[in-house]
């Protein structure tokens, strides 16, 4: 989950309705999976916010109002290569990145947003202990829509559904098993921008770290939950001649709890919502105000799938004789 901000000039504010490029809901906090082992996930996910923030308060100050709403899904896939690596990518889109101001036409961004590698290896695995260390590194590429203009008018860089930008990543999750039922883990990402050199754009998004911590309980056979802290920093954006944009970059934690329903023939169904604990903006923005989304998971194990298979046919040849 990205939070949105704001972008300042000398009397002008402009609200960054919606965080360019996607929001973080990927499994890449997830471990690395078991060699020939494929999932597929498509997700959607809808967000909101209304509220301006200066530093960590409400600001009432502004003589204009605005809402922002956020209808966005994505594809993923990952694969196992071997026991110890594992690729997986995503790509966005988004159907709308819709920013309303008080007596103005809303403006609204709408096509592909970013797609993304990663390579996840698994440095460690103890199957006994239930413990696990999976690093990865990605890379984010602006392969949707940017210098999106809509009526000749261009449309501000929040509402542009890619990001324009590469952007590389770094991060690790670690999960141990503490009760039969039972598991905590952490995950830590790094985010690097490039310089984003547009016919419309100059600018450098903050680099930004992620944190998050989990507990997973599993309720009954088919249902668990997972409860989330996440802690997201952003610093500060720059743009022509490293001038420093005072209203950009924010430290915000969410609680985001899921529940997860397990179908047969390896579906799954996952609900999630984003909440925000804390907030804290430079300079005058648009907040995150709450987000909710759904998942769903097919898994295919086609080692297992193949022993199957071949199971049924020998108990195909011995029922013949």
């Amino acid at each position: 989950m990205f939070p949105v901000f704001l972008l300042c000039t000398p009397g002008v504010i402009l609200a960054q309705c919606c965080a360019s490029g996607n929001p973080f809901i990927s499994d890449a906090e997830q471990p690395a999976l078991q060699s020939r082992v494929l999932t597929a996930a498509l997700t959607y996910r809808y967000s909101h916010s209304e509220q301006f923030y200066h530093n960590d308060s409400p600001c009432h100050d502004l003589n204009f109002s605005q809402t922002a709403n956020v209808n966005y899904a994505e594809l993923q896939l990952a694969y196992g290569l071997t026991k110890w690596l594992t690729v997986m990518g995503d790509l966005g889109y988004f159907f709308n990145k819709t920013l309303h101001t008080d007596g103005q036409d809303p403006m609204r961004g709408y096509g592909l947003g970013d797609a993304a590698l990663y390579l996840k290896f698994n440095l460690y695995s103890n199957a006994k202990a239930r413990f696990t260390i999976s690093p990865s590194i990605g890379l984010k590429f602006p392969v949707g829509v940017f210098d999106q203009e809509v009526d000749n008018v261009k449309l501000p860089i929040s509402v542009q559904p890619s990001s324009g930008s590469f952007k590389y990543l770094a991060n690790v999750f670690i999960s141990k098993g503490i009760a039969k039922k039972m598991a905590l883990a952490g995950f830590v990402s790094f985010e690097y921008a490039q310089l984003i050199e547009s016919e419309n754009f100059y600018y450098r998004y903050g680099q930004q770290w992620i944190v998050a911590l989990y507990f997973n309980y599993k309720i009954i056979k088919n249902l668990s939950l997972d409860l989330q802290v996440r802690n997201e920093y952003r610093a500060k954006a720059t743009r022509e001649n490293d001038e420093i944009v005072e209203s950009s970059g924010y430290n915000v934690t969410c609680f985001t709890p899921q529940l997860t329903f397990a179908f047969k023939y390896n579906w799954y169904l996952s609900a999630f919502g984003d909440i925000p604990l804390y907030k804290y903006y430079n300079g005058i923005q648009m907040s995150f105000g709450y987000a909710l989304s759904f998942r769903l998971t097919k898994k295919i194990d086609f080692i297992a799938l193949r022993a199957r298979n071949q199971a049924k046919k020998e108990i195909l040849k011995s029922n013949e004789k």
